[in-house]
């Protein structure tokens, strides 16, 4: 009679605990629309335990980097993306295999090892804060950290990893500020592969700048065979272009999505499948379909209902769709979208759903036929306090399954990037953050911006909305 006290205490208080991705966005995401950068950094710093944790170490130096970044705060955005990095290091040399109690469990009890693209963005970012900072150095070697983790993760899985266009072209106007022509040359190359390759089509910017840049190493022949060699000819490059001076306009859309839990519930028939269903998360429909899983131990020729949890994409609102840069009040350009995180997230659910599925499956099947064993032997003939006590166990064993829908919270929808050829001199950039149908929904005004001779100046625009 203890141990069915206990038992039931133990699932009223699984029946309690909020997914604590979620819970992370609720408390957060009303904090940065009325207070901004800074107060969601007031507030993580606060409540960082419960909003984190142990197991979402990454992650808390993630949101923090992306929130000190767009708050200027580069010196600051540097220490934790630091952070992050190293934690993900140690954990990319540990095997997932040896975290036992996620096969008890759930995946939340793993660590968060960051999903490939926000290992990408972890470079990205820090390459940009360098550069904000005026630290060409530290810039550079950031960029070369890019690529070891870049060639990491495509050894690691080949199938599934795509290059990413935009880290590979930001590379090369890191190499071409450093004067090393040659490395640039090889990253523009990267870069107009990466980009045909990827789920951003080639912004026509980018590709003259690549294309301008072979020409003159005479590698434009590396070029044949893409799709986008048609797409611009090399303009004829400016005064001011020629002298490398430039404000480049870094641009952050929006906000990318979260993730939700989609519910499934089927039949499995031990040793061959499950039929699953589900209710679309956009459409509302109910759909269904049929995964093939491996033998389960134990699970003899029996036939059990399950059901348990998976993440799937959450979209939000966008305030900010794109952007529109106005110089000295005279030349109005519009930067072109590099980066698509949305696209993104979806490639890697898709490319990670059979996996996740199979081993939330195989978990929920193991602690099925436990539930059902631990029922069967602790029968005490009383049909009442049997019935509790089946009770109590199954729903022990269903609230013990949560989808981990852990992912950073503070990324962009999409990255919009535009290079202006500039005069040396002091310069006037207004910078409008555009909605869908084009109104404005945001101003940015940077009234001296001083470029010098040879010089190429950031500017960065977070309209994370």
């Amino acid at each position: 009679m203890k141990r069915l006290v206990l038992f039931a205490i133990l699932s009223l208080i699984l029946c309690s605990c909020a997914n604590k991705a979620m819970t992370r966005y609720e408390t957060l995401a009303p904090v940065l629309k009325k207070e901004g950068f800074e107060g969601t950094i007031a507030k993580i710093e606060k409540k960082k335990d419960d909003l984190y944790g142990e197991k979402s170490a990454f992650l808390y130096h993630f949101d923090e980097g992306m929130l000190y970044h767009y708050a200027g705060k580069n010196k600051e955005s540097i220490q934790h993306f630091e952070q992050a990095e190293k934690i993900y290091e140690d954990l990319y040399t540990k095997s997932v295999t040896n975290e036992a109690a996620a096969i008890a469990t759930n995946d939340n009890i793993r660590p968060y090892r960051a999903r490939p693209f926000e290992v990408l963005m972890m470079y990205q970012y820090q390459i940009l804060n360098y550069l904000a900072i005026g630290d060409l150095d530290g810039a550079l070697v950031e960029v070369r950290r890019a690529q070891i983790a870049s060639e990491a993760l495509y050894q690691k899985d080949k199938e599934k990893v795509n290059d990413n266009g935009w880290l590979r072209y930001l590379s090369a106007i890191v190499y071409e500020m450093a004067g090393e022509e040659d490395d640039a040359a090889i990253a523009y190359l990267k870069a107009a592969k990466a980009f045909e390759e990827g789920n951003v089509k080639m912004p026509k910017e980018v590709w003259e700048y690549i294309n301008e840049s072979l020409t003159k190493m005479d590698r434009a022949d590396d070029l044949k065979g893409l799709k986008n060699e048609t797409l611009a000819q090399t303009p004829k490059a400016t005064e001011a272009r020629e002298k490398g001076q430039e404000i480049i306009v870094v641009g952050y859309a929006g906000h990318s999505p979260i993730l939700g839990e989609m519910y499934l519930s089927g039949t499995y028939v031990s040793g061959t499948a499950m039929n699953l269903t589900y209710k679309d998360g956009k459409t509302g429909n109910i759909g269904s379909f049929t995964v093939f899983v491996p033998p389960v131990a134990g699970a003899g020729s029996n036939t059990f209902h399950v059901g348990f949890a998976l993440p799937e994409k959450k979209e939000l609102p966008q305030r900010t769709s794109l952007f529109s840069v106005n110089l000295d009040g005279k030349m109005r350009v519009s930067p072109e979208k590099v980066a698509d995180i949305d696209s993104e997230l979806e490639q890697n659910m898709k490319d990670e759903n059979a996996t996740t599925m199979v081993r939330t499956a195989t978990r929920v099947i193991l602690r099925t036929i436990a539930a059902q064993k631990a029922k069967s032997a602790t029968n005490t003939g009383n049909g009442i306090l049997d019935l509790v006590k089946n009770i109590a166990v199954d729903v022990g064993q269903s609230q013990l399954e949560q989808a981990d829908l852990r992912i950073g919270l503070f990324m962009p929808n999409s990255i919009n990037v535009t290079r202006i050829p500039v005069t040396e001199g002091k310069h006037q950039v207004n910078v409008s953050a555009l909605g869908a149908h084009g109104q404005v929904v945001g101003e940015y005004k940077l009234d001296n911006v001083v470029v010098k001779k040879g010089q190429k100046k950031l500017v960065v625009v977070p309209a994370i909305e």
